[in-house]
């Protein structure tokens, strides 16, 4: 199991962040391991072969994810592309996974999580780096907003090894409040910060396979 702890840094991703990171125990992957969330976001060059990979990632949101009765459109989950449409971001409300002020994942909350093990390849273990990022809202101390999102990374990112094909390229992060999507100024509001974000980078085995022309799992 990974070792998951808190320290804070700044992230430059989408916009300027002030962020947690919680980082795994050494392993194969040190320097990525050692790396912010910004670093390993950025961390493979894509170059030239950046077209066929944004074409690549539209395809798999839409023929994948977006079809998914528990992630996709018709759910109260969002999809969504950044980094010139490289990267997806599925967001995943917390009410889905979690209890009210609980760290320990819900029944249910295995739906949710599922679509995303096609991710965590044997295969192709580098096919894909997966953020799994935790934020919370504005209600209660600093110091209990910083521990629920690092125990509820790390309830996610153990779901993940017991049941994923391979976790050595999965990356959880401990936000707390420090990256709302609207203002704390509402019950509805703040129930839309309180996420679980999953942001699907393309790894070096994506690079690799497009630099042959194609990509396929």
């Amino acid at each position: 199991m990974k070792n998951l702890w808190k320290t804070l840094s700044l992230l430059i991703a989408v916009a300027v962040m002030a962020i947690a990171p919680l980082e795994a125990s050494a392993d194969k992957n040190d320097n990525l391991d050692d790396m912010s969330f910004a670093e390993i976001l950025n961390s493979v060059d894509l170059g030239k072969q950046v077209e066929l990979v944004q074409k690549f990632q539209d395809r798999e949101a839409k023929n994948v994810l977006f079809k998914n009765r528990y992630i996709g459109e018709q759910s109260e989950c969002s999809i969504d592309a950044i980094r010139n449409r490289e990267v997806i971001v599925v967001s995943i409300p917390a009410h889905l996974l979690f209890g009210p002020n609980q760290t320990e994942l819900l029944e249910t909350a295995s739906r949710y999580l599922e679509p995303f093990k096609r991710y965590m390849s044997s295969k192709d273990p580098d096919m894909y780096r997966v953020l799994a990022v935790m934020h919370t809202d504005n209600t209660g101390s600093e110091d209990y907003r910083e521990q629920l999102t690092v125990d509820r990374a790390q309830a996610v990112s153990e779901w993940f090894e017991e049941n994923a094909p391979n976790t050595q390229f999965l990356f959880p992060f401990a936000m707390a409040d420090d990256m709302p999507l609207v203002p704390n100024d509402s019950f509805e509001n703040r129930d839309k910060n309180r996420r679980l974000e999953i942001y699907l980078v393309p790894g070096e085995a994506m690079l690799e396979k497009a630099k042959k022309g194609r990509i396929a799992f």
